[in-house]
């Protein structure tokens, strides 16, 4: 008969799978300087537990960051008290902040989610860049990837979306739980008696992701796959791998076809662009819309097929608009990526303006 490792087996073995992980990933170096963001929930308290577990052997520094959402009114000042007594306890500095959520997201047409997620990470950014600290750690598992895989997924979202989370972001943000499944995490709390707070916005279904934790994986789990969230977390591992490869492989193609660039513009060689695979046609032009917009938010599949049929068929001259404020010019043998200075529409209406007022001039003259 099997036995059941007995807890402090179980609690050694989950440090060692977490600081495996760490190695792994190249996470975290001696002496290094760590923020974590704590909200109070298991992940994240699992998270500073085992970072101050670590401290000892890699003479780490250590802090928490907590952003209070303010959504939940007496439970998000609660989970803010938590956190601050938690970080007392440690004898860890704490670094707080509230802001309303909820009218952020009005004002920037965004949802409750994004707009969250945001405003914690400019908050984490912003602390560790004023206060030194090097890395940037949070609490996010396995299921969680698993269920950002899903939620991609049903969006339409391409390969790059099915990578899910990336354990080591920018070389800055790390996700040492990364690998570990919630319930594992829940077990190691339980056994060493470390209380956690549960906010009551993870059972509302508004979201969807709450819609896929609660109800698209236990359905799958029943049905299809028991062990879906480790498939999907697999899969992931895979396309990042064929992710980073094709990164590579576009930026190549991209430094041989690009005539120009600063930034606010790129210019390309249409000749040098057309001979490769359509597959990196497509990542060299996401690369270019990057470059000037500094992001590919709003940038669509659409998009890039637009461009596609722009390069091919527009005429020298001509203009395509693209989100946040970029328009796409050609000619013979270019094709130019402009971050504007001016809204798209105001500029259209000052190029409007300006050749009435040159057709004014011309008639004046004769």
């Amino acid at each position: 008969m099997t036995q059941t490792a007995n807890p402090e087996t179980q609690h050694a073995l989950f440090l060692r799978e977490v600081f495996e992980t760490i190695s792994q990933f190249d996470m975290i170096q001696k002496k290094d300087t760590v923020l974590a963001g704590v909200s109070g929930g298991p992940d994240s308290v699992a998270l500073i537990r085992v970072l101050v577990h670590l401290t000892a052997g890699m003479d780490l520094t250590l802090g928490i960051a907590h952003l209070n959402h303010d959504l939940r009114a007496e439970e998000s000042q609660r989970d803010e008290t938590f956190v601050r007594k938690l970080s007392e306890k440690l004898g860890l500095p704490f670094f707080s902040k509230t802001m309303d959520i909820r009218r952020l997201a009005k004002q920037e047409h965004l949802s409750i989610e994004e707009a969250g997620r945001n405003a914690r990470y400019a908050f984490f950014e912003k602390t560790a860049e004023t206060k030194g600290f090097t890395k940037i750690a949070t609490g996010h598992n396995q299921d969680d990837n698993a269920e950002q895989v899903l939620m991609n997924l049903l969006r339409g979202s391409g390969p790059k979306g099915l990578t899910g989370i990336p354990p080591v972001r920018e070389n800055r943000f790390i996700r040492p739980l990364i690998q570990l499944p919630r319930s594992r995490i829940l077990n190691f709390l339980k056994k060493k008696k470390h209380p956690f707070v549960l906010d009551s916005s993870n059972t509302d279904e508004s979201y969807l992701r709450n819609k896929i934790r609660h109800n698209l994986i236990p359905l799958l789990e029943q049905r299809f796959n028991p062990e879906i969230k480790s498939s999907l977390d697999r899969l992931s591992h895979i396309l990042r791998q064929e992710e980073d490869f094709l990164t590579d492989q576009a930026t190549q193609v991209f430094n041989l076809c690009t005539i120009e660039q600063n930034t606010t513009l790129v210019a390309l060689s249409i000749p040098t662009l057309i001979k490769h695979h359509p597959a990196l046609v497509n990542r060299v032009l996401r690369l270019a819309i990057a470059q000037v917009k500094k992001d590919l938010r709003r940038i669509t599949l659409t998009h890039i097929q637009d461009i596609l049929g722009f390069m091919d068929k527009s005429e020298s001259g001509k203009s395509l608009d693209l989100p946040g404020q970029i328009r796409v010019y050609r000619t013979r043998e270019q094709l130019m990526l402009q971050k504007e200075a001016l809204p798209l529409r105001e500029l259209g209406e000052a190029q409007k303006r300006f050749r009435r007022d040159k057709t004014k001039d011309l008639k004046g003259k004769n």
